[in-house]
Parts: C-alpha cells; sequence; structure tokens
C-alpha cells in the first residue's frame, strides 16, 4: 500500500471520529438543555399547586395536569422557547401530577416543542 493511501485512510478515520464526537456533544448539549425547561416546568407547576392546592390529585395513584399555557396565563412560568429559539407548544406541553402516597406527589413534564422536533420521551 502506498503511503498516499495510507494518510488518506488515517485522515478519513480522524475525520470520522472527529464528527462522531461532535455530533454527540451537540446531541447532549440539546438534551441538557430541554432538561432543563422540563424543570422549569416542575418548579412552576409546584408553585401553581401550592396557590391551588384544591386542584392536587385527592387519591394515591390518582393523577391530574397542568397546561404549559396554564401555567404561562397565570405568570408562572415564561414562555418557553426551543433551542433555535421557536416557541415551544403551550396546548401539547404539560406537566402531569400523581398522589404517590398521603403527603407526596410525583411530578412529570411533557415538553412539545414543534418546530425543533422535540418531545419529552416517556420515563425522561
Amino acid at each position: 500500500m502506498s503511503k498516499k493511501v495510507s494518510i488518506i485512510i488515517i485522515l478519513s478515520i480522524l475525520v470520522i471520529i472527529v464528527l462522531y464526537s461532535v455530533n454527540r456533544l451537540i446531541s447532549s448539549n440539546r438534551l441538557e438543555y430541554y432538561n432543563k425547561l422540563e424543570r422549569e416546568m416542575i418548579n412552576a407547576s409546584k408553585d401553581y399547586f401550592l396557590d391551588y392546592n384544591n386542584f392536587l390529585p385527592k387519591e394515591i395513584n390518582d393523577n391530574t395536569r397542568v397546561l404549559l399555557s396554564a401555567l404561562f396565563i397565570e405568570e408562572y412560568i415564561d414562555k418557553i422557547k426551543d433551542i433555535n429559539d421557536n416557541d415551544c407548544n403551550m396546548t401539547k406541553s404539560y406537566v402531569e401530577v400523581e398522589k404517590i402516597s398521603n403527603k407526596e406527589y410525583l411530578y412529570k413534564a411533557h415538553l412539545v416543542c414543534d418546530e425543533n422536533n422535540y418531545e419529552t420521551k416517556d420515563g425522561e
């Protein structure tokens, strides 16, 4: 094998490794960005339910939802923007609250940002 072919193969492998690493970094930053937004939604919904505790589920394993639009209208949260600064979907995004014991609730955010094709996966 000639030196030129060896160099081309080595450079090709290096380019592939760099592209793979950059892609992983971008994906990780994207997920971290949306996880932060989901935490903001959960914190806003906790404040909301402190003021509207009569809307909390009454029985263990029961659940309820508060839409992102309600959190925004009631001024518990600012508009949620996707990573490209487009508005996320206010009526498809919500926080679900489940009563898991007599005094504990589990909060799960479900964020939908249509323009950037982001939607919370189950279990996140």
